[in-house]
C-alpha cells in the first residue's frame, strides 16, 4: 500500500512540475511564440543595410580549377566586388577598382555569344557586351586562373559577355568569357 501511495505522489509531482513548465507553440507565420505571457515575436531590423547576393570567384587550393560561392554586399559596385576579391584572396590589399565600364548591345536579341539560354529565365535588360575593369593592381598578370576568377566574378555581377581586364590602364586580359567552376 505504501508503494501504490508513493508511486501516486511522484506521478503527481512529475505532472504538477510539467504543467508549471512554460512552453513554445509555433504560430500561423511560423515564428516562436511563449505561451507563459511574453511575446517574443521578431520583427526584421529597420535599420539592416539592404544587402545584394553576388557569386565570388576564387582559384582552387592546387590552382587548377575555379571555384565560386555566393556572398552579399551592401551596394554592387566595382569596388564592393573588388573587396569581396579581397577578402576571398584573389586580389591583394589594397587593390581598388580604378574604373569599370560596360558598353555594346548584345549581338543578339535571343541571347548573347556565351550566354545559355534557359527557358523561363529571362536576360536582364541592362546586360552589355562587353566590360572593362581597371584596377590598380594584380596578384600575378601570368597567372590566367587568378584573371579568370576576377573575370568570372565581373561578368556574372554585372551582366556583361566578354570581359577585359586592365592594370593602371595597360590591358592584362582581353576578352574573358566566363570559365565554368571546377574546369
Amino acid at each position: 500500500m505504501k508503494k501504490i501511495l508513493v508511486c501516486l505522489l511522484a506521478g503527481v509531482m512529475i505532472l504538477s512540475l510539467a504543467a508549471c513548465t512554460p512552453t513554445t507553440e509555433k504560430n500561423k507565420t511560423g515564428q516562436t511564440k511563449a505561451t507563459n505571457g511574453v511575446d517574443t515575436v521578431k520583427n526584421p531590423d529597420p535599420t539592416a543595410p539592404d544587402l545584394d547576393v553576388v557569386s565570388i570567384y576564387t582559384v582552387s587550393a592546387d590552382g587548377s580549377k575555379l571555384e565560386g560561392t555566393m556572398d552579399a554586399i551592401e551596394g554592387k559596385t566595382a569596388q564592393t566586388l573588388v573587396d569581396s576579391l579581397i577578402e576571398y584572396g584573389v586580389l591583394g590589399e589594397g587593390t581598388t577598382a580604378i574604373s569599370f565600364t560596360a558598353e555594346g548591345e548584345l549581338s543578339s536579341e535571343e541571347v548573347g555569344p556565351g550566354i545559355i539560354k534557359i527557358p523561363g529565365f529571362e536576360i536582364p535588360s541592362n546586360s552589355r557586351e562587353y566590360g572593362t575593369l581597371n584596377l590598380s593592381a594584380v596578384p600575378d598578370e601570368k597567372d590566367d586562373m587568378a584573371l579568370h576568377a576576377i573575370a568570372n566574378t565581373f561578368i556574372e555581377n554585372m551582366a556583361v559577355t566578354y570581359m577585359t581586364i586592365q592594370v593602371d590602364g595597360e590591358t592584362v586580359a582581353e576578352n574573358y568569357t566566363f570559365m565554368e567552376v571546377g574546369k
